[in-house]
């Protein structure tokens, strides 16, 4: 008997797992998608721009700072609208989940199914035949200067930045074709989905028959289900949950909403890498543009006894920024090891509130203003190259948390374990409840040390794999 699977969410992780479930032959995939489609082929914005349209975007913002919060909102989600960094993180950022069957050597054969690498496809931790196309971009005259002052600082070349266990400087891994147009899993998979797919429909909440979810409520009207599989992100994903009466049992009552089952860490554990740009400007006016995004990129650890992991590469303000000056060069600075924990929470009106939290732990505010002393004495060495501005506002810290902004790797929020306080188990299936599963990056328990959109790729194209289409009622009692 064929079995109805709702997939909520088209982003990164949302495609794969819709993608993976439709190709088993047994069910009936539903897709929604709360944006629009552009369709095949995209729009241009949707290949080139990296200044995305306010309508693609869900309007978020850090409750606590006031400072957006980019999500996308559209086919493809943050994968139509990011920059296309490609990179998957440490081997050991999947051992320290501490989950049997997810630690490297048990995701790995993912992430090499998901590519196809054009320079390095031929390695053994690589693939040739996947559906994104992953390549290196190449340098300008900033990115050369940039990586020759990173070797004159101790730094290791790296030939590929996915090399299992590397660090160094090299080239930016991106999901990218033709230089610099976006390829994102809109392109890859959306036009053999889009059978699938409802666009422009947003879910409200689950709907339950007790413990068992039998469908979902959407703007559009209730769709039902033999199984849901939430593919919306670390912020509307646990918003879902809590919506539908799953999590902490005394915000759900002060929220007026009927309980399904108690669930504490549902919209906890939320993590972000923190991030900001230096901005400055290219000696000569005409460098940046010879490679108008950012080429090159320099991965260290700061802090080696926890493998406190940063970012630090320069890139053209230009395509962020539509009318800025060619010559304005930014220097983008990122803490990919952040211990700080913020929330999801549904706000007293019933809309979902975000609280990052950045820096709030004290080793993390240590490991970033150590970074931006490396990032000060590469402007330093590169006088001849970068200049900064006469008020230059890193030269005062305590104008940071002014400047301090969202890398967009937010994760966490429905974290996996085997433990009975994990929203999910290894199998992704939501503790307390059947019919439900998660896969996407609020699964996480711990952030890789990388931009996230290809774990959160991974995830969805394990997910799909373990979704059940028979009742289980293993968790109903936990």
């Amino acid at each position: 008997m064929r079995k109805t699977v709702v997939v909520i969410g088209s982003g990164a992780a949302g495609l794969f797992c819709a993608d993976g479930l439709a190709a088993r032959g047994d069910t009936d995939v539903i897709l929604l998608e709360a944006g629009p489609d552009p369709g095949t082929p995209p729009p241009a914005w949707m290949r080139t721009d990296l200044a995305t349209p306010g309508e693609f975007e869900w309007g978020y913002v850090d409750a606590d700072s006031g400072r957006p919060l980019l999500r996308g909102r559209v086919t493809g989600g943050c994968t139509s609208t990011n920059s296309a960094a490609a990179l998957r993180g440490q081997p050991w950022c999947f051992d320290d989940w501490g989950v049997e069957g997810w630690r490297w050597d048990d995701v790995a054969p993912f992430f090499r199914a998901l590519e196809t690498d054009v320079q390095y496809g031929d390695r053994p931790w690589h693939g040739d035949s996947g559906p994104i196309p992953i390549t290196r971009l190449s340098f300008g005259p900033v990115d050369t200067a940039f990586a020759q002052w990173a070797a004159d600082r101790g730094h290791a070349w790296v030939d590929d930045q996915n090399e299992p266990g590397v660090l160094g400087v090299g080239h930016w891994p991106t999901n990218t074709v033709d230089g610099n147009v976006r390829y994102g899993v809109h392109e890859a998979l959306m036009p053999r989905m889009r059978p699938h797919l409802r666009a422009d429909t947003t879910a409200e909440r689950l709907l339950f028959d007790g413990d068992r979810c039998v469908g979902v409520l959407t703007g559009a009207g209730t769709i039902r289900a033999d199984h849901v599989v939430l593919c919306a992100g670390a912020v509307e994903s646990p918003a879902l949950l809590l919506r539908s009466g799953i999590g902490p049992a005394a915000d759900l009552a002060a929220a007026g909403i009927p309980l399904v089952h108690d669930a504490p860490e549902v919209g906890a554990n939320l993590q972000d890498h923190p991030w900001t740009v230096l901005q400055v400007r290219a000696a000569d006016p005409a460098a940046p543009g010879r490679r108008p995004v950012n080429g090159v990129l320099l991965r260290y650890e700061i802090l080696a006894d926890d493998r406190v992991e940063v970012h630090l590469y320069p890139h053209q303000a230009q395509p962020y920024l539509p009318g800025e000056d060619p010559a304005e060069v930014f220097l983008g600075l990122g803490l990919m090891r952040a211990i700080s924990r913020g929330s999801v929470r549904l706000a007293a009106d019933g809309s979902t509130e975000v609280h990052l939290n950045h820096l709030g732990d004290p080793q993390d505010a240590k490991a970033f203003d150590l970074l931006l002393d490396d990032a000060q004495a590469a402007l330093d060495a590169l006088g001849d190259v970068l200049v900064e501005p006469e008020d230059a506002w890193w030269r005062d810290r305590s104008r940071l948390s002014d400047h301090l902004e969202s890398y967009g790797h937010l994760v966490g929020t429905c974290r996996m374990g085997t433990d009975a306080a994990a929203v999910v188990d290894p199998a992704l299936a939501v503790r307390g409840v059947t019919g439900v599963s998660i896969a996407d990056a609020s699964i996480m328990p711990a952030s890789p040390r990388a931009n996230t959109m290809l774990a959160s790729m991974m995830i969805g194209l394990r997910g799909a794999a373990l979704v059940p289409l028979q009742p289980e009622d293993r968790h109903a009692t936990s």
